[in-house]
């Protein structure tokens, strides 16, 4: 038994994977395993695979019919056998010295689970400011769950930069939605963190994120706002029901209820009246499930959140003028008023003072 698995999705990525794999090999920790999981490649990434596994008795190879990165993942996590696993993008790298750093701060905390930062290659500047902030995690301890893991501190999205115990996966049932092509991270966070008896976030960069490779989902979703917010309704569809199944919905709904519009109102309200009535409409069938409009209306939320779930959800807002108004006011709730002028003053193209 190895004390940490690298699980390692491979689809097409015979371009990157020998880099990948070799930052792996380079870690001065030898103590772990790669699982790769060959999610039916039909370029040479088999072959790849096949020269490593003959070199480095560590490297294990999981063959298995195109089923997604979430079944890749899975199948990673359920051909495990180190006391922790991690997650590894055939497209990215670890950071030297990430195994040791990991293995150390889940043996001294005890966590059932570990976030870590990350950095963006080859280009940081390319990086948006977005992710910058959510690769930065600070170095904190929580006992239990909060939702400041989720809405407040830099613990999501991405799955890719958290280390698990192998047996709380086991116990607790959680893996990958197989049935979410896109947001499946989102899904993912929000399923260990309520579980978690002891998460540790540490501020260390133990992982390098390929920014902007061509042909990605995340790069063909982002260029159309419709599109990425229709998915964005099915990650909280999922997400709610989750949590419902848990018992732990009902205690947290006026975040929950902020989280979705956020996540996914937010973006839909600028949008013309084509795109926005489809992801208001869906949206509001899902939250409908759990919280009727009067039950909203009896929650303790902030006031641009109200004004956007009865009125641009629960209802919907066909002026757009409205609805800008509306997105102008939750962004000034959310992030101050210095954020809005500062988006307005980069749409017009002015420089930064």
């Amino acid at each position: 038994m190895s004390r940490l698995t690298v699980v390692v999705p491979v689809y097409n990525v015979e371009k990157y994977l020998d880099e990948c794999l070799s930052s792996v090999a380079r870690q001065d920790f030898g103590d772990f395993e790669v699982v790769c999981v060959n999610d039916g490649s039909t370029d040479g990434s088999r072959e790849i695979l096949s020269a490593w596994e003959r070199r480095d008795a560590r490297v294990r190879v999981v063959d298995q019919r195109n089923g997604g990165l979430s079944s890749a993942r899975n199948a990673g996590i359920r051909a495990a056998r180190g006391d922790y696993v991690c997650f590894l993008d055939s497209d990215d790298r670890l950071a030297p010295g990430a195994c040791g750093r990991i293995v150390e701060v889940l043996d001294r905390t005890g966590a059932d689970a570990m976030v870590y930062g990350a950095r963006c290659f080859p280009d940081e500047a390319a990086c948006p400011a977005w992710m910058l902030e959510s690769l930065s995690p600070r170095d904190v301890i929580y006992e239990g769950f909060s939702m400041d893991l989720l809405l407040r501190e830099s613990a999501r999205p991405f799955a890719w930069r958290i280390a698990l115990r192998r047996d709380f996966l086991e116990a607790r049932g959680v893996l990958f939605d197989e049935g979410v092509r896109f947001g499946e991270d989102q899904v993912f966070c929000f399923a260990v963190y309520p579980r978690s008896r002891r998460t540790a976030l540490v501020s260390d960069r133990l992982y390098e994120y390929r920014v902007g490779r061509e042909g990605s989902l995340m790069s063909a979703l982002s260029a159309d706002f419709g599109a990425k917010m229709l998915a964005h309704n099915r990650v909280l569809e999922r997400i709610l029901a989750d949590w419902d199944g848990e018992g732990i919905l009902g205690a947290h709904a006026p975040e929950m209820v902020g989280f979705c519009m956020g996540f996914s109102l937010y973006d839909a309200l600028k949008l013309d009246d084509g795109a926005y009535l489809p992801v208001a409409e869906g949206l509001r069938e899902i939250l409908s499930r759990y919280w009727s409009r009067d039950e909203v209306a009896a929650m303790p939320l902030p006031r641009a959140t109200r004004r956007m779930t009865l009125f641009a959800c629960y209802r919907t807002c066909r002026s757009r003028a409205a609805r800008t108004a509306m997105a102008a006011a939750w962004r000034v709730q959310e992030k101050g008023a210095g954020s809005l002028v500062r988006r307005l003053a980069e749409r017009a193209g002015c420089p930064r003072g």
